[in-house]
């Protein structure tokens, strides 16, 4: 998004603080449906004054568009789309020209040195990593993603990520209402969190504290140890499936 209105438009429309952005800068936001439930979640990154680039998961680009469209009246801003490619370089890296397409990134993942690189065509002369190993690490460094964990139509506060994706002072923004009215009640019914087990696991496997079911497994390696998310509820450490395997749990901001 560019033009001399697009930094308040957007600070208005999204979860996140916009207005205190530095060029560079990366911070991953939700938008929100009017009533407060999640309709996108995605980086916003500051690329110049006045221009910001928002990237979210292949398929959910047009609609994230279509929805911050729907209330852009007589702003002095423009959308465009583009269908890019991201690359993620894991450790100590000096980048390189790659021209005036690429946009560099702030990774939101934890416990790594992370470089994403958004463009078009995306060409970097370095070793690559199985899907599954880059899976297993994103996992691991607590990043949940729209269409795998996360869901259109989701409530936030149930996401994890409220602390890292939400700002509580900033103006109103659409859906506010509902996230700070949860937020005051100490949160969702169900939070999203990391989990590890060296028996296997299963996709839409319950979880259980001894006989009450808590949750479900949302994610996983299928090649152990096994890491993955899954919805939780309570603050319960360690939980079971339903065979008795033990899987221990720490939230998406603990630091492994």
């Amino acid at each position: 998004m560019q033009g001399p209105e697009a930094e308040s438009y957007l600070h208005s429309q999204i979860s996140q603080n916009v207005d205190d952005m530095s060029g560079g800068e990366s911070r991953i936001s939700f938008l929100l449906e009017p009533k407060g439930n999640i309709e996108g979640y995605f980086r916003i990154t500051k690329t110049q004054e006045g221009q910001f680039v928002l990237d979210t998961e292949s398929g959910f680009g047009s609609p994230l568009i279509s929805s911050l469209e729907r209330f852009k009246l007589r702003t002095k801003a423009d959308f465009e789309l583009h269908e890019w490619e991201m690359v993620s370089v894991f450790g100590e890296w000096s980048p390189a020209d790659l021209g005036p397409q690429v946009v560099f990134a702030t990774s939101p993942w934890l416990s790594e040195t992370v470089i994403d690189v958004l463009g078009a065509a995306v060409e970097i002369d370095l070793p690559t990593c199985a899907q599954e190993e880059y899976e297993r690490i994103r996992f691991e460094c607590g990043l949940p993603t729209i269409g795998r964990e996360l869901q259109v139509g989701g409530i936030p506060n149930e996401s994890g990520l409220v602390e890292r994706a939400v700002s509580f002072d900033k103006g109103c923004y659409r859906g506010q209402e509902l996230v700070e009215r949860i937020s005051a009640r100490g949160g969702g019914r169900h939070k999203i969190r990391r989990i590890c087990s060296d028996e296997s696991l299963l996709l839409g496997q319950t979880l259980f504290v001894s006989s009450e079911r808590v949750g479900e497994v949302l994610t996983v390696t299928n090649n152990a140890p096994y890491v993955g998310f899954a919805s939780l509820s309570g603050e319960d450490s360690e939980v079971a499936t339903d065979d008795g395997a033990k899987v221990s749990v720490v939230s998406l901001e603990a630091v492994l």
